[in-house]
């Protein structure tokens, strides 16, 4: 028998095949309130929690995300800025987080869960969309994507490497035009500018340690893709009921971890601790506020237990009263810092520089310069760049020599 005989007989032996129908019934529906969605896509389901300005999570009510919020706040906490943006920015801010199945991404992952939240007539809105198979994923972006339309303002955790570039590749593959948005808040970005000293800047973890919110029976981020194809084989709603939670309190602490952030650029919090104060003092450094810089500066050494980060501030200090041009502080920090050993062979090149530049002191200058390099020689075997640092020392030290003689 050839081949193609073989073929024909197999071809014969193989019954027809009969689509399989989905089951869709679910178990425990209302295991969490949701209403069926329908549009020309498809249908999925939606749950839909309403919070009055006076409901409170963590340490703010919903009314102070909204006082005092304008451009300015709003860049500052960005850490960047555009032109023309619509001066209506609460009404245009959708916050948004995801839930998907799988945590690295790729075009195989998709957001099973998208939850928004908004404000309406002062009352804080969250959606959570929420497809119960794959083939509801387009039904659900279609309303998504109306959503990312009407909120030029986007707010997220992480959303600019992940959930939004994610929803965008959804979109796409379902044939839908990605949409515009103006501007984007990454939250996580403008926590570590500001919390960066913590073991971890998680949102859980800036809950526990900044918000003072603790979430009780919260199911770990890692389980939730595991727990959503159990439910794709059981359909059991009851299981992404612990995942709903999850995600609508993640919207939530977006809200209080911007109204925090607001407070704290407004000045309004008094309990900073030495870090808080010594980050804030880098922000308005970079703002190119040195005022404000030196005011937090100066707090964050007054409150400061560890001599680890009260030379860090004091050292940033020393260039802002530079900078002013208040030179006597500057030397009184260079001074204390050289009488106790600290920060290298920063404080003598500092005094270095100081004296032959504004006072035409060049031999102190020298004297300053040398000790420089007497200190590298000592600690030769644990500084770094030690060459690139020496060979600096020496060649100022050669040049000083020259304007002396020159004199």
């Amino acid at each position: 028998m050839n081949l193609r005989d073989k073929l024909k007989k197999f071809e014969k032996s193989q019954k027809p095949h009969k689509p399989v129908k989905k089951n869709r019934e679910y178990e425990n529906k209302d295991a969490f309130s949701n209403i069926l969605i329908n549009n020309k896509q498809g249908s999925y389901i939606k749950s839909v929690n309403k919070y009055k300005s006076d409901y409170k999570h963590a340490l703010y009510k919903i009314k102070k995300f909204q006082k005092k919020l304008n451009q300015e706040v709003l860049f500052t906490i960005a850490n960047d800025r555009i032109d023309n943006l619509d001066d209506s920015i609460i009404n245009n801010m959708l916050f948004i987080d995801t839930e998907t199945t799988g945590l690295m991404g790729g075009t195989g992952t998709v957001s099973f869960l998208i939850g928004v939240g908004y404000f309406a007539n002062g009352d804080f809105i969250v959606e959570q969309y929420l497809m119960r198979d794959y083939d509801e994923e387009a039904a659900m972006l279609k309303d998504i994507k109306k959503l990312l339309i009407k909120h030029n303002i986007i707010v997220s955790f992480n959303g600019k490497s992940f959930d939004l570039p994610l929803i965008n590749t959804r979109l796409i593959l379902n044939r839908y035009r990605r949409p515009e948005y103006d501007f984007h808040v990454d939250l996580l970005h403008s926590a570590r500018r500001l919390w960066s000293f913590l073991d971890s800047c998680s949102l859980k973890s800036l809950e526990e340690n900044v918000l003072n919110f603790t979430r009780s029976d919260d199911i770990p981020g890692h389980l939730i893709p595991g727990i959503y194809f159990e439910f794709l084989e059981n359909k059991d709603l009851e299981l992404l009921a612990p995942i709903l939670e999850h995600n609508l309190y993640d919207i939530l602490s977006l809200v209080t971890l911007f109204t925090h952030l607001k407070e704290i650029y407004l000045n309004n919090v008094d309990n900073l601790n030495a870090y808080e104060l010594y980050h804030m003092g880098r922000i308005k450094e970079k703002e190119k506020k040195y005022h404000d810089c030196i005011n937090y500066l100066e707090e964050s050494i007054e409150n400061s237990d560890g001599n680890f980060l009260k030379y860090k501030a004091l050292k940033k200090l020393s260039w802002q009263y530079k900078r002013i041009e208040q030179y006597e502080k500057a030397v009184e920090i260079w001074e204390e810092m050289i009488a106790k050993d600290k920060q290298g062979i920063f404080p003598y090149i500092e005094m270095a520089k100081y004296l032959e530049h504004k006072k035409k002191n060049l031999s102190k200058a020298l004297q300053y310069t040398r000790k420089a390099i007497e200190y590298l020689h000592k600690k030769r075997i644990i500084v770094k760049n030690y060459d690139k640092k020496i060979a600096d020392l020496e060649h100022r030290r050669e040049r000083l020599i020259k304007k002396l003689n020159k004199a």
